[in-house]
C-alpha cells in the first residue's frame, strides 16, 4: 500500500437506523441549500487536487487538516438545509472536542463523519495506543476487537489514560456503551481478485454457504 503508517479508529455511535437517510438528505440539500452550491463550485474542486497532493506526498498534517475541513462543511451543509438535518449527536461532539485538544500542540489525528453519528479518526500508527486510550477514558465499555495487537503491544501507553497537558475537561466522561463499538483498521492494497469457490459466499448451486 502506498501510505502503510497510515491507520483508522471507527468510533461506532449508533447503529440503529437514521431519521433522515442519506438520499433523502441529499434530495433536500439540493433543493434548499445555498451554501451546497457553494461548495460544489469554490471549494471541493480545489480541496479535491490538495488532498491528492497531500497522500501522494505522505503529508499527514495537511492530509488530516483537508479531512476535518471537510467534515465540518458538509456537516454545516446539513445545517444549511431547509428544514436542518442533524447527523451528529453529543458524542459526536464530543469527539471533535477530544480530537482537537489532542492536536494543541500539533496535528496527530484527524476525524470524520459521514451522514451518521460515527466517527472515523485517521492517525499514523504511532499514535493510535495513544488516542485509543483517550477514547477509553471518555467513552467506557465499549467493545473492541483487538485484532491489530494495539493494546497487547502498547500496554503501559493504553494503560496511562489522557496524555500530559491534555485538558480533560474538554468533554464530560459518557456513560459505559455510549460508544457502542471502537474498531481498529488500517489502509491496505486496494481491492483484489479472489477465487469464488474458495472465499465467495455462495456455493456451486448457488445458495448461501453458512446455509447449505
Amino acid at each position: 500500500t502506498h501510505w502503510p503508517d497510515l491507520q483508522a479508529m471507527i468510533c461506532v455511535v449508533s447503529d440503529e437506523k437514521k431519521g433522515t437517510s442519506s438520499t433523502e438528505g441529499m434530495q433536500l440539500t439540493v433543493k434548499t441549500s445555498a451554501l451546497l452550491q457553494h461548495r460544489i463550485k469554490d471549494v471541493v474542486p480545489k480541496r479535491m487536487d490538495d488532498m491528492i497532493a497531500a497522500i501522494h506526498a505522505k503529508d499527514f498534517p495537511k492530509f488530516a487538516e483537508l479531512t476535518m475541513q471537510d467534515s465540518n462543511q458538509f456537516h454545516a451543509v446539513c445545517l444549511d438545509t431547509y428544514p436542518p438535518i442533524f447527523y451528529m449527536n453529543d458524542i459526536s461532539r464530543s469527539i471533535i472536542r477530544i480530537i482537537t485538544e489532542y492536536n494543541k500542540d500539533g496535528v496527530k489525528a484527524a476525524y470524520t463523519f459521514d451522514a451518521g453519528p460515527n466517527a472515523v479518526i485517521y492517525a499514523p500508527k504511532e499514535n493510535m495506543a495513544e488516542i485509543y486510550a483517550i477514547l477509553s477514558h471518555y467513552f467506557p465499555g465499549h467493545a473492541f476487537d483487538d485484532s491489530l495487537n494495539l493494546v497487547q503491544e502498547n500496554t503501559a501507553k493504553v494503560a496511562a489514560g489522557l496524555p500530559q497537558n491534555f485538558d480533560a475537561r474538554i468533554s464530560p466522561v459518557f456513560a459505559q456503551g455510549s460508544v457502542k463499538q471502537i474498531l481498529h483498521t488500517k489502509a491496505d492494497d486496494g481491492p483484489r481478485t479472489l477465487d469464488s469457490a474458495k472465499h465467495g459466499l455462495l456455493n456451486a448451486e448457488g445458495l448461501p454457504k453458512r446455509l447449505a
